[in-house]
């Protein structure tokens, strides 16, 4: 970084190596995915457990067969798309290419897997209230306006973790 008129700003080799090892560490995340189901497989597992853990807090009589959940008259299916798996390694690809102390960056990550994990739970279970209660909309929520959001909260948890980032005292980008 260089200074301007007392603040920081990213100088332009800086960001273009940021960008470099976003696409590498996407391409690597990429790669990781299609190479090893397990990991698609284990986004799975969660976002059963987060939905079905929510329903029951919330009083719903929740059953679980396979890779669908059921909760009144919902019934889901949960498949890869419907995991928090993609946007938590897009997350953790720009965390991790951010010049930023590695201390820094080990809390953004603990940080962007709680809210990205929270956020797909809450997601899920209102798609399932709108399949119940206005079904005409379902189509719309799930692939338009819920994945929207997945894409902002990525961004805004992103933006967050960088006030963080900025704020923190500097010692050095290698602790």
């Amino acid at each position: 970084t260089h200074v301007t008129h007392g603040k920081s700003q990213v100088a332009p080799r800086g960001m273009l190596r940021f960008l470099v090892l976003c696409g590498v560490f996407w391409a690597i995340a990429l790669g990781l995915v299609s190479a090893t189901p397990a990991v698609e497989r284990l986004g799975i597992q969660i976002t059963l457990g987060g939905v079905q853990g929510l329903l029951s807090a919330m009083g719903q009589q929740v059953l679980r067969e396979g890779d669908v959940i059921c909760a009144g008259a919902s019934r889901v299916r949960i498949v890869g798309d419907c995991s928090p798996h993609m946007p938590l390694l897009l997350f953790a690809g720009v965390v991790l290419a951010f010049p930023a102390a590695w201390r820094l960056r080990a809390v953004g990550l603990l940080f962007g897997a709680l809210v990205i994990l929270l956020f797909n739970t809450i997601r899920v279970a209102a798609l399932m209230g709108i399949q119940v209660w206005w079904p005409q909309w379902f189509e719309f929520a799930h692939v338009y306006l819920w994945q929207t959001g997945t894409i902002l909260v990525v961004f805004a948890t992103f933006l967050l973790w960088l006030r963080l980032v900025v704020r923190a005292p500097s010692r050095s980008g290698t602790d």
